[in-house]
């Protein structure tokens, strides 16, 4: 009898000591966690705030959401997670989006203040202790949009070219400038305090009609965004198109040169294929690279006077030329040639356009060596298939200063100067930029201060 009382304690000992280990094991400390993707401040009726709620322990157990303002409570979201067997986990993360357009509509929601309440509760341990979270934010709701007043009169622009607009913006406004079809242009204040209004460039592409679409429009801070018309006048024009006929040389030469310089790069089975890819790949790749460093254009002009073109040159190929390239007599790709090929003696000094800050300095897939200007107000000048390069990132250029030499790197056949204007990633025609009429009617007239 003692040893069976002996061998009944110890199991009694062994299952406590199990018990235990298992609670030890399945225990879970640790609280629910919220994260806001916008924790406060202005919002629209179109903002969408959206939570992330998680439990890194036994998951979570319920999820409530609501909404209060002028002492009004609508439940949003009410939820509870229930696992079959004690030991297994809720949900991990619940992901949880709200706007306010569906309650603004209603007329549930007016201007003002509002808050969002979120309470997460976990999976209890053995049933009987849960832990909780809660969080109350508060939102400002602005359903008014910013105001905008046109400044400027008249406003003529071509396909392909360019054009600048000034306007007076609300202060409440944080973005505005001009829409042409499904491109934005993005304008800035004249001066720190905005007083003498905003300048926006902008451009109507090639590709785009004389017939697209443009406004002006401003945003603030809570998402509401208003457009207004301005007077304005498009021209259509007229493109060349050229037959560009390939030789095996050439193409061997591009494709080791461009394949060897541009990392990551997959070529294909042949020259041809590899060239193409070149050609029409690569050179959209390129384009969305300028686009990109477009963006970290300075928000002034800062030149005052027409761009160069380069000294005692002639033009090989002019802007928005369509080219259909040939290869043994049969048609293999066609693209738009978008810029000026100028050529002068082989390795001819390269000099900058106008005024600026140089943005870029480096191998560019087609454009070989290439230097990037930047003018200001996302205009950026491009100097392509230089055989070297005499300036460095962020060092600042004057006009007619020495940029590098001219070359063949790249997608070039022979030694001449690739030159582009690019209009916050758009690229438009040189002739009016050289032009110094047009520069001061489109520009300089409506950016003057004084």
């Amino acid at each position: 009898m003692m040893v069976s009382g002996r061998r009944l304690g110890i199991v009694a000992a062994l299952a406590l000591t199990g018990f235990l280990l298992g609670s030890i094991w399945y225990w879970d400390s640790s609280e629910p966690t919220v994260e806001w993707s916008v924790s406060s401040g202005a919002v629209g009726s179109k903002t969408r705030i959206n939570l992330m709620i998680q439990d890194e322990g036994r998951g979570l157990r319920s999820v409530e959401l609501a909404l209060l303002q002028s002492g009004n409570r609508q439940n949003l979201v009410s939820e509870i997670y229930a696992p079959t067997w004690f030991w297994q986990q809720g949900e991990q993360q619940r992901s949880i989006g709200f706007s306010a357009e569906t309650s603004v509509s209603e007329g549930a929601l007016s201007e003002g203040e509002l808050w969002l309440e979120v309470t997460a509760r976990d999976q209890p341990n053995w049933w009987l202790w849960s832990r909780e979270t809660f969080e109350r934010r508060t939102f400002i709701l602005d359903l008014t949009p910013p105001q905008i007043e046109v400044l400027s009169g008249q406003h003529y622009i071509r396909q392909g070219g360019s054009e600048a607009i000034r306007y007076r913006v609300s202060e409440d406004t944080v973005a505005s400038g001009v829409q042409v079809g499904e491109r934005f242009f993005r304008g800035a204040a004249l001066s720190e305090q905005g007083m003498k209004g905003s300048l926006c460039l902008f451009a109507l592409g090639h590709d785009q009609s004389s017939e697209t679409s443009m406004w002006l429009w401003a945003e603030d801070a809570a998402g509401n965004r208003s457009r207004v018309s301005f007077w304005k006048k498009a021209f259509p024009v007229h493109f060349r198109s050229r037959r560009i006929p390939l030789s095996a040389p050439f193409i061997d030469k591009v494709v080791m040169e461009i394949s060897d310089r541009t990392k990551p790069f997959v070529r294909e089975e042949t020259p041809l294929e590899t060239f193409l890819k070149i050609n029409g790949q690569l050179r959209q790749i390129n384009h969305q690279q300028i686009e990109k460093i477009s963006r970290d254009s300075i928000p002034r002009l800062l030149w005052d006077q027409a761009f160069l073109q380069l000294s005692n040159s002639q033009v090989e190929s002019a802007f928005a030329d369509h080219r259909d390239y040939y290869y043994q007599d049969k048609k293999v790709d066609e693209q738009t040639h978008l810029g000026f090929d100028l050529a002068s003696v082989a390795n001819s000094p390269v000099e900058c356009g106008n005024d600026g800050i140089v943005i870029y300095a480096d191998y560019l897939g087609i454009y070989g060596n290439c230097v990037l200007v930047d003018h200001g107000l996302g205009l950026l000048s491009l100097y392509g298939h230089l055989s070297q390069i005499e300036v460095q990132k962020g060092q600042p250029v004057e006009r007619g200063q020495t940029l590098g030499r001219t070359g063949q790197t790249g997608l070039a056949g022979g030694d001449h100067l690739h030159f582009s204007i690019f209009l916050q990633g758009v690229q438009v025609n040189p002739l009016e930029w050289w032009d110094p009429r047009w520069v001061e009617l489109h520009v300089l007239s409506k950016a003057d201060t004084n």
